[in-house]
């Protein structure tokens, strides 16, 4: 992908398979408007060329600081997504998808909401998409905590040993003190 910004950490693989769903969702759309049914043997044939080209042209890679995605044939879309602007990746499959073993990738940012809601990216058949998600997930947690400086909870609790344990140390004195003064009272 031209203009990847930062170390390559994971690129999304897509599944061959996408090209039969996208020749069993423009069937669906033709059939649907009723006139399209006539334009279906010339949109199975245009989708011998089109869907190898999408194919070929659409891809996700994460960086250590961005999400970029290239995705489109005719209109084409890049997009630079940096990870902390990353609010949530979703997970979505339809029938079709289900029957051809696809997964979709919805990439939702701050900001998406209303009419361009999820038009950050939207990743139809990524070979293993909850691994890649998980990924993108585990990265953009990572940039978030070195933004705000909070360490991450194993390293924050190792570093905490010592604090727990003066903690405890003090917890058993004053147990000690009230202890004492407990038989001090009584006796």
């Amino acid at each position: 992908m031209t203009g990847v910004t930062g170390n390559v950490i994971s690129e999304a693989e897509f599944d061959r398979s996408i090209m039969w769903w996208l020749r069993w969702v423009g069937s669906g759309i033709l059939v649907i408007t009723v006139v399209g049914i006539a334009l279906i043997p010339f949109w199975w044939l245009f989708s011998l060329w089109y869907g190898p080209e999408y194919l070929r042209r659409v891809s996700a890679t994460l960086t250590a600081q961005a999400l970029e995605v290239r995705v489109g044939v005719f209109f084409r879309k890049e997009a630079t997504i940096p990870l902390d602007r990353i609010t949530d990746l979703r997970l979505h499959d339809d029938p079709v998808m289900r029957f051809y073993g696809l997964r979709g990738l919805k990439v939702e940012t701050a900001g998406s909401a209303g009419q361009n809601a999820g038009s950050e990216g939207n990743l139809i058949g990524v070979i293993n998409a909850e691994a890649f998600r998980n990924a993108v997930l585990a990265q953009r947690q990572r940039v978030v905590d070195a933004e705000t400086g909070r360490v991450p909870a194993v390293a924050s609790a190792e570093a905490d040993a010592p604090a727990n344990a003066t903690l405890l140390e003090i917890r058993d004195i004053l147990a000690r003190i009230e202890g004492r003064m407990a038989q001090g009272d009584g006796g």
